[in-house]
């Protein structure tokens, strides 16, 4: 879907020409940006403003899910090749917007720098006496391998997104991103922090609830907060915890994800963490995808192309499946260790755009508790469980997460 991608003002535009992707920034803003729905939807449903706890468990993603399941229906609307807001900025709740927000511009960001949602992480402003100032927000920092990227995103709601001068809500975001910016350029040059070694976009979400308009996304120029890791390692750590966490949640074994914790802590700890580049964790070549994972709610993706679990939601009264799942070729990767690989990872296969496959197995010793009353299992005799196969469109993004509702619209095949 297209995004009108503009710089906040002529002044800012200014400042972004000293960017070492002010090339790329030009083009970008020059007319509309592309990203895909799957990717924003991977946002808002997926990423938190903060750590914040209880997301660490089946149970608590499985809420998470249910709350969230709804929300671009109920909330926002697809006309014109964009997103359009279904009601005015007055009647909008603000932990939308906010989502909105980060959604949007955490995807424009990920254009220009070529990251995926498995790169981003929060950190909070530190308080005392070496630390900053309490500012309204948490940032989400990442890193290419060479600059960390830091990332402060705000949205809005508003009668029409095209106004000018900008809407009061948008100014007041405007304001809020450059009111730090002093304290952060003198703690620069406190630290003798080379330039744009830390890159900072501030960046503000537009929508309105007119028909036929294009979401905009504006770019701020703010200072960015001093980080004294190398980036590499940053990224590296980074992407190694977004998915233990992600495993933890869809029941990957133990004997992968004990080896994964002790080898992020052996990184963080080592001044030498490229001794452990190419040394592999846990099993190397596992037979079959199930060494991987446990068996509760287990499904496989397009003949075993990925692996994960179901999770039950309700909607409309009825009882559904969603699933959350990730490639097997991932996993490997992880066990393997090969930093760079681990780092490059971006997954956007073309078979992913079509109808896909989706087998869903349940044991029988959870068949009584887990079966969903509108679908029909089949039992394996075979293999001793029940089965049910879906047949349709799921979403996935680059970091390589496949998620989506395997509703009745679709097709299931006994």
């Amino acid at each position: 879907m297209d995004i009108s991608v503009k710089y906040y003002n002529d002044t800012e535009k200014t400042l972004f020409q000293a960017y070492p992707k002010a090339n790329v920034l030009n083009t970008l803003t020059a007319g509309n940006v592309s990203i895909e729905k799957d990717e924003l939807l991977a946002y808002m449903m997926f990423k938190e403003q903060g750590n914040f706890p209880g997301r660490r468990t089946y149970n608590d993603l499985r809420a998470r899910i249910q709350q969230r399941l709804g929300d671009f229906d109920d909330h926002f609307t697809f006309n014109n090749g964009s997103i359009q807001a279904l009601y005015n900025g007055n009647d909008m709740i603000g932990d939308f917007t906010e989502r909105l927000g980060i959604g949007l511009g955490l995807c424009i960001v990920d254009k220009i720098e070529g990251l995926t949602q498995a790169d981003w992480q929060y950190i909070p402003t530190v308080p005392g006496r070496n630390g900053h100032p309490t500012f309204d927000y948490q940032i989400s920092v990442a890193s290419t391998g060479a600059n960390f990227i830091q990332a402060e995103n705000k949205g809005s709601v508003v009668e029409n997104n095209t106004s000018i001068p900008q809407p009061q809500t948008v100014r007041n975001h405007f304001k809020s991103i450059k009111r730090k910016k002093k304290y952060l350029r003198d703690e620069d040059l406190r630290n003798n922090v080379t330039l744009f070694s830390n890159i900072y976009y501030g960046t503000i979400a537009i929508l309105d609830n007119q028909a036929a308009s294009t979401a905009k996304v504006l770019l701020v120029d703010p200072t960015a907060i001093v980080l004294n890791m190398d980036p590499y390692k940053y990224k590296l750590i980074t992407r190694l915890k977004h998915y233990l966490g992600e495993f933890e949640i869809i029941g990957v074994r133990e004997f992968i994800l004990k080896p994964l914790r002790e080898r992020i802590k052996e990184i963080e700890k080592s001044d030498d963490y490229q001794k452990y580049n190419n040394v592999p964790i846990g099993m190397k070549n596992p037979k079959m995808i199930f060494t991987y994972m446990d068996k509760e709610m287990y499904a496989a993706v397009d003949t075993n192309e990925a692996f994960g679990k179901i999770f039950v939601v309700e909607r409309n009264q009825k009882s559904y499946p969603f699933l959350v799942a990730y490639p097997k070729a991932l996993i490997k990767l992880l066990i393997n260790q090969n930093f760079e690989e681990i780092i490059k990872y971006h997954y956007n296969p073309d078979f992913m755009n079509e109808s896909v496959q989706v087998l869903m197995l349940v044991w029988p010793k959870d068949y009584e508790s887990k079966k969903m009353p509108d679908i029909k299992y089949v039992f394996d005799e075979k293999r001793k469980v029940y089965t049910a196969t879906y047949y349709g469109k799921i979403s996935h993004d680059e970091s390589g997460r496949i998620f989506g509702l395997l509703d009745k619209e679709q097709e299931l095949k006994q």
